[in-house]
């Protein structure tokens, strides 16, 4: 997963960010509900972590992974904070995701594949911990020039995402909008 120095884990949760790629939106997409699980892959300092674990509510969990220790740090303590106790943080490396066969309702990756070169590997392995019938969310960053986000050269197209789902054993892929700088896919396993 994305390596990011964690003493700037704040800057992922700056004003700036809620207003051009609204969690609740990205949330909505999944169409999560009270009592399910989700794992957030690279959670960072929880910024989708934090409202999806409040939307499943005290019977759901969230597993939160993330590849910095501090990261998790920084995202237990926020959720410490705010009075919230259903996330699990979890380190993973990225090419393996600690978590057993058909684990999850639902999953999220946002703003972390254009990090990792092996990234449709990536989304086989979130394949393996979804149930039958879970649904994912990638949220990436449009391959524009923008005045924020990674450089042109590493962004990864709406088709290029919606061929690595294929090939993971993803079908009933739909794009969705988040806002001016990224865009969504919501994939469910299995076929169209």
């Amino acid at each position: 997963m994305a390596r990011f120095d964690s003493r700037d884990a704040d800057r992922f949760l700056r004003p700036e960010r809620y207003r051009s790629q609204n969690p609740e939106l990205v949330l909505d997409a999944l169409r999560l509900a009270l009592g399910m699980t989700l794992v957030d892959v690279g959670s960072g300092p929880g910024f989708y972590t934090l409202p999806a674990a409040r939307r499943v509510g005290p019977t759901g969990r969230v597993y939160a992974l993330d590849v910095d220790p501090k990261m998790l740090d920084r995202l237990r303590e926020r959720a410490v904070a705010d009075g919230v106790a259903n996330i699990e943080c979890l380190i993973s490396p990225g090419d393996r995701l600690p978590m057993a066969d058909a684990a999850v309702d639902a999953a999220l990756v946002a703003s972390v594949l254009h990090e990792i070169p092996e990234w449709v590997q990536l989304l086989g392995e979130i394949a393996r911990v979804l149930r039958p019938e879970g649904a994912l969310v990638v949220v990436e960053w449009r391959k524009e020039q923008t005045e924020m986000g990674p450089p042109l050269a590493e962004r990864l197209t709406y088709q290029e995402i919606e061929r690595g789902l294929r090939t993971a054993g993803y079908g009933a892929i739909e794009p969705f909008e988040v806002g001016p700088y990224h865009y969504g896919i919501r994939a469910r396993r299995g076929p169209c």
